[in-house]
């Protein structure tokens, strides 16, 4: 018999002689009132796929047995047992309702006697060989019977009223009752249930024996009433994929023990039940995982791959289910060589992995993994499966520290989040793991990683030059490549420590790299004060554009790449913050506050390094540029939203913190807008509102009648604080 293929009833019964519900089994119990639901459904399942078109196919997964006998022709059924007995009155109603019995007789009797038989009691096998050779006619006017079939059958004369009392009989009864309710007179469906070129409706067959498993753990489960799980059914089908691989010698017992243990203690501690499912879920998670690596690997063209190779990526990134064998087995996955890697990687996790190497296996299993987590398990995965680790080369403890350290700097510094990148960068990973016992040594004559950003990609290839040089210059790359915010984006400390046609100086190096981590750790980024920002704005307008007349602060977040990318990892590179680290003189905090107090910038700038508030009232860290430099402070992200403008804002804040004799009585208020209406300070003299805006490049005050002068105590103030353009 073909093992582990798809079959359909029929084909089945061509395989094998008998198929025997062996004694450890329950009754059959599909017909039962508490399972009414549950056949109903089934049953609307087949009719509607027997009624479909021709090529529509149900599956109906797997069932699982040992073979009774020398010559492998009764099949002794562990499960599918109720599924199985369905199909088998199914298939006498229709052959019964179409004229087909003889035909049934031909196909699924043997001797006279059933070749679907139940072990579990002598009635229930007498009913079945009864039934097989029971001849009935449907109702000659089409119309069902008047009551119920059930009772039809038992008033024939082969019915013995004593299999009443069988319970299997009695389900076997309820069923075909259902089974007459829900199809009603067939006509034309006989020859569909036997088509075995394109069958209607299919299962997998395995034999737990010939895949090397034991019938003791569906005993206990079935003993317990509950029915093989889906992973227990994937594990089955995947031993019989590589049953006759040469290399697969104990992959079963692996399954089920070793590889096992690794998922029990991932899976979160709760109940046993609960524990149980979730290591079920873990494992076909992990075997997901693999086929997606596999087929991005197989995948030949990126982005103008067909649509329905990218939809199975989906899906397999996105599974946390049963995926149907069926599938699978269409899809190419787990072919023979793909299943050895997951083989070699369930091996390296389940003994010498490193605590770091399980956070990335749990990271990528988490319903919360994005794609840079799956390639950075991947990167675990290259590595423990390249030619070098599988044939033990010397110094792999160190050249797995290179390894990890330059696939963290790469994976760190680049945008993976679509399927697209995830494919072109796993492809890059698996390259470059070809090399992986002598990595920087390949690095060092490489021109470009492909897969990878351009700018960190030819860092690597710089710093790799820069180490077989000088190996002792690793650690003073790698401690800086470890501070939170450049994860591995060193590339402006090597120019700022060579000078033009010049070696790299190792002590530049070391001053500019204690300074950039210094002023790039987190409490000086979220500083209320803003120091970096006000530092940088003292040197140069720094500023990011975003968008049309948009420019960035730059955000303060750096969990991201995209936030680095896109916020400080644009600044640190330029001259400007070179200028800033040779202002850092011991204290970062202190330098910061120093170049802030020495800024003799005249232009927009010298407001905001004046007054951090300005930034606060940013709360996305935006400002438009209008014409004629003029400012505004961007609340939300749009202009359209309310805004400030930035040195009327500031001639407020500037109010707000006078001492109480300087002005006295004079009182403010400032005035957002989200229209054209230009925001202002609103000024109480002598109980008057006058509105003082700035616009075109000088400032203006209006009252209740109309323009009027700025206010001369007012424009004292203003001129002793440093708004000195006071233009009428």
């Amino acid at each position: 018999m073909s093992h582990a293929r798809q079959h359909s009833f029929a084909s089945l019964f061509s395989a094998v002689d008998t198929v025997e519900i062996p004694i450890i089994q329950r009754d059959y119990a599909q017909g039962r009132k508490q399972s009414a639901d549950v056949l109903d459904a089934f049953l609307v399942s087949l009719r509607g796929t027997l009624q479909g078109e021709p090529g529509q196919a149900l599956d109906l997964d797997f069932i699982y047995g040992t073979f009774g006998d020398d010559s492998g022709k009764i099949f002794s059924l562990l499960d599918g047992q109720q599924r199985l007995t369905t199909l088998f009155l199914l298939h006498w109603y229709i052959a019964m309702c179409e004229g087909q019995l003889q035909d049934f007789r031909e196909r699924w009797t043997q001797r006279g006697r059933s070749r679907l038989t139940y072990a579990t009691r002598p009635s229930s096998l007498e009913f079945f060989d009864a039934l097989a050779n029971a001849v009935l006619e449907p109702p000659a006017d089409g119309s069902g019977w008047s009551g119920k079939l059930s009772a039809v059958l038992i008033d024939s004369n082969w019915f013995f009223l004593s299999w009443r009392s069988d319970p299997t009989v009695k389900a076997c009864m309820a069923t075909l009752d259902t089974i007459a309710r829900v199809f009603g007179i067939t006509s034309g469906l006989y020859q569909r249930l036997i088509d075995e070129e394109r069958p209607p409706i299919t299962f997998h067959f395995l034999d737990l024996e010939r895949f090397g498993l034991t019938d003791d753990l569906y005993i206990k489960m079935n003993a317990r009433g509950k029915p093989l799980t889906p992973f227990e059914n994937f594990k089955a089908w995947l031993v019989g994929r590589v049953a006759n691989e040469p290399w697969a010698k104990g992959f079963d017992l692996a399954l089920d023990q070793k590889w096992m243990d690794l998922f029990w203690r991932l899976a979160p501690k709760q109940n046993i039940a609960a524990v149980a499912s979730v290591v079920d879920d873990l494992y076909l998670r992990f075997m997901y995982v693999m086929v997606f690596f596999d087929a991005c690997i197989r995948l030949e063209r990126g982005y103008s791959a067909p649509r329905a190779a990218v939809d199975w990526l989906h899906k397999l990134r996105q599974a946390r289910g049963y995926i149907p064998l069926r599938e699978l087995e269409a899809q190419g996955a787990f072919a023979a060589p793909a299943v050895q890697i997951a083989s070699i990687v369930l091996d390296h996790f389940s003994g010498p992995a490193s605590p770091a190497d399980i956070k990335t296996l749990e990271r990528a299993l988490s319903p919360t993994s994005d794609y840079a987590d799956l390639v950075r398990l991947f990167s675990v995965v290259a590595w423990v499966s390249s030619d070098a680790v599988t044939s033990n080369s010397p110094g792999l403890v160190s050249e797995r520290c290179r390894w990890d350290r330059v696939m963290s700097n790469l994976i760190a510094n680049h945008r993976i989040d679509d399927v697209y990148t995830a494919n072109t960068t796993l492809k890059g990973v698996q390259a470059l793991a070809q090399h992986a016992g002598d990595l920087y040594e390949a690095l060092s004559k490489a021109t470009a990683i492909p897969g990878f950003g351009l700018d960190q990609a030819k860092e690597e290839i710089r710093k790799a030059g820069l180490i077989v040089e000088d190996p002792t210059r690793e650690s003073l790359f790698t401690e800086a490549e470890l501070h939170p915010y450049l994860q591995g984006r060193i590339g402006f400390l090597l120019d700022f420590s060579c000078t033009p046609g010049a070696s790299f100086d190792r002590d530049t190096f070391v001053r500019y790299s204690q300074r950039a981590r210094a002023v790039l750790d987190e409490s000086i980024r979220a500083s209320a004060e803003h120091l970096l920002e006000r530092a940088m704005l003292s040197i140069e307008d720094y500023l990011i554009e975003r968008a049309a007349s948009k420019f960035s602060f730059c955000s303060t977040d750096g969990g991201t790449y995209r936030e680095r990318s896109e916020n400080w990892l644009r600044v640190v590179g330029r001259p400007a913050f070179k200028v800033l680290l040779d202002g850092i003189d011991g204290d970062a905090r202190n330098s910061l506050y120093a170049l802030i107090s020495a800024a003799t910038c005249t232009d927009w700038r010298r407001y905001v390094i004046a007054e951090p508030r300005l930034i606060d009232y940013c709360k996305e860290r935006l400002i438009h540029r209008g014409a004629l430099d003029e400012i505004y402070l961007v609340s939300r992200k749009r202009l359209s939203g309310y805004h400030a403008e930035l040195r009327s804002y500031a001639l407020y804040c500037a109010l707000q913190a006078r001492p109480r004799e300087v002005l006295p009585g004079l009182g403010c208020r400032y005035e957002e807008t989200y229209d054209e209406t230009q925001p202002g300070l609103i000024v109480q003299v002598d109980a008057q509102d006058l509105r003082v805006t700035y616009r075109s490049s000088s400032w203006s005050c209006s009252g209740p009648s109309g323009q009027v002068p700025l206010p001369p105590p007012l424009v004292e103030f203003m001129e002793s604080q440093g708004f000195t353009e006071l233009k009428a």
